[in-house]
């Protein structure tokens, strides 16, 4: 082989070298565009699968004022909840198909009384719970063994119990068990993004559904 052939072949392997480079450079930024839609997909699928609306009527407003684990008081078995500022009476809506298990509706408002709290709580068909909690005396509005859907009425808001203030205390358990249970993540469909649950400070518009 003389030079300039030997020349010619090592330059042919240095320009096949480039060309595997390049195309397996475009193959690794194809599956990382990949990856990334489809983790943009299943975000977007996971709020799209979300199983709750926000617990009162369409249209309506309120800000939160405290979110998943606060200092105040959403820590250890009430990590994941949340309180939306309302005033005694404000209408309050199933958040989610079910049935009603447990209704307290005796106690008055600001008697800042631990235990004190009244609740409306609803069983779903997965065996979850949700807490309606701080309605206002006699602000029960169902009944135990009645079913509700997403938008019925299930009680007025109060300020019943431990609280700074009248409010809505919402959450969801796995658990019933007359006590602490401890409680779940949970996403609101209808209203603006909150991945991280719904903010303290921020206003949640009820969008309709």
């Amino acid at each position: 082989m003389n030079l300039n052939a030997k020349n010619m072949k090592i330059k042919n392997i240095i320009i096949m070298s480039y060309i595997i480079f390049a195309l397996l450079f475009l193959l690794t930024c194809s599956k990382d565009s990949t990856d990334s839609k489809d983790s943009i997909d299943d975000e977007q699928q996971s709020i799209l699968d979300a199983k709750y609306v926000l617990p009162y009527p369409v249209g309506k407003t309120y800000t939160c004022t405290q979110g998943f684990n606060s200092s105040s008081s959403h820590f250890g078995s009430f990590y994941y909840s949340v309180d939306f500022g309302m005033s005694i009476g404000t209408l309050i809506t199933a958040a989610r198909n079910g049935r009603v298990v447990y209704v307290v509706e005796s106690n008055s408002d600001s008697d800042q009384t631990p235990g004190h709290e009244n609740v409306v709580i609803v069983m779903h068909e997965d065996t979850t719970y949700a807490r309606y909690v701080h309605l206002t005396l006699h602000g029960a509005l169902v009944k135990v063994n009645q079913t509700v859907a997403c938008g019925d009425t299930v009680g007025l808001s109060g300020s019943s119990g431990t609280n700074g203030g009248s409010h809505l205390h919402f959450d969801v358990t796995k658990t019933f068990s007359g006590k602490s249970d401890q409680t779940i993540p949970f996403y609101f469909r209808n209203t603006s993004p909150h991945p991280n649950g719904p903010q303290r400070g921020v206003d949640y518009k009820a969008q309709s559904y």
